[in-house]
């Protein structure tokens, strides 16, 4: 053997010796950092699982799985965690485990709902299911301070067609039958009140006994006559109010229902006074919903919309009443 063979055979073997000896140090710090690290069985999620899914059926999607400690192990934590894994399995599990944590998978997942949707890889926690009459809304929830809600039935023909959804903003309409001198005892005016009483009432002082009374009263004791009983008069009575709900759907829950006409019962937010409103008119008018457009609503004065205003009978009401009043009518 030459000496340069010797030379390169003793290099060879250095570095044999060198590299194992690297190999035993590495070797050895990596069990050092594993002894260190803490890991502890979880559940994850193998595949997405939808919100609503129940327990039962994504009981399959579901595996175990390992995570570290101290992310899994915390105040407050609901993960579940079955406890150590790896070289800690045997250990203290106050220090190595997670028994504040709870555990039980089957008592999360049956008859329950998942509460929203679960990724791919996601922890499972008590929270990722829930009992689905806790996930129920209620109504209270959304009204805002200082409102109240107060519903009304309508049809598709007196709710804009039916197309009226929650969030949606609406004007209110009455239309009812009044009698004017059903009045007399709660008018404030005095001069109407007056003039009302005037026409249809004939003074003591001129008393007349109508069985021999040949010509009839003329003037203003006549004008009673002129009155109508009652007339029909419609009048919006609230504007800008919001729909809180439809049916089934409501402003923080809706329904994916699209344009399709619904009618039934329409639940409004509105002040404590609005209510009253609304429920005195529900109880003796006719109601009606007229659809806003969105964006911003300029309130208008509404004023009462009688017969005259849709039919041409001012002229003629007015050519009688004048008749009447200067006795020439028959």
């Amino acid at each position: 053997m030459g000496r340069r063979t010797l030379v390169l055979v003793i290099a060879v073997a250095l570095a044999v010796v060198s590299g194992y000896a690297v190999w035993q140090y590495l070797s050895s710090v990596e069990e050092d950092i594993k002894a260190e690290i803490q890991e502890v069985e979880v559940f994850r999620a193998i595949e997405p699982i939808a919100s609503g899914t129940p327990g039962e059926e994504a009981r399959p999607f579901i595996e175990t799985s390992v995570a570290l400690r101290d992310h899994v192990v915390f105040e407050g934590s609901t993960i579940l965690c079955t406890g150590a894994v790896g070289a800690n399995a045997g250990a203290d599990p106050n220090l190595f485990g997670c028994p504040q944590n709870p555990n039980d998978l089957d008592l999360v997942l049956n008859g329950k709902v998942a509460t929203g949707p679960i990724a791919q890889g996601q922890l499972i926690t008590l929270g990722s299911f829930a009992d689905v009459r806790d996930l129920q809304q209620r109504l209270s929830d959304a009204i805002a301070p200082g409102k109240v809600a107060i519903s009304i039935s309508v049809d598709v023909s007196t709710a804009s067609g039916g197309f009226i959804r929650p969030g949606d903003r609406v004007n209110i309409l009455a239309s009812a039958s009044l009698s004017p001198l059903d009045f007399l005892e709660i008018i404030s005016n005095d001069e109407l009140r007056d003039l009302l009483v005037g026409v249809g009432v004939i003074p003591d002082d001129e008393e007349v006994d109508a069985a021999t009374d040949q010509t009839g009263p003329t003037g203003p004791t006549n004008l009673a006559a002129a009155i109508a009983a009652s007339f029909s008069v419609t009048q919006t009575i609230l504007q800008d109010v919001e729909v809180l709900a439809v049916g089934a759907d409501t402003r923080p829950a809706p329904l994916e229902t699209g344009l399709e006409p619904i009618g039934g019962v329409v639940v409004f937010e509105v002040t404590p006074q609005e209510a009253e409103l609304i429920e005195y008119a529900r109880q003796y008018t006719s109601i009606a919903l007229s659809l806003l457009p969105s964006g911003e609503y300029v309130p208008y004065d509404s004023q009462p919309i009688v017969v005259d205003d849709i039919f041409a009978l001012l002229d003629r009401i007015e050519a009688e009443l004048g008749l009447v009043s200067s006795g020439d009518g028959n």
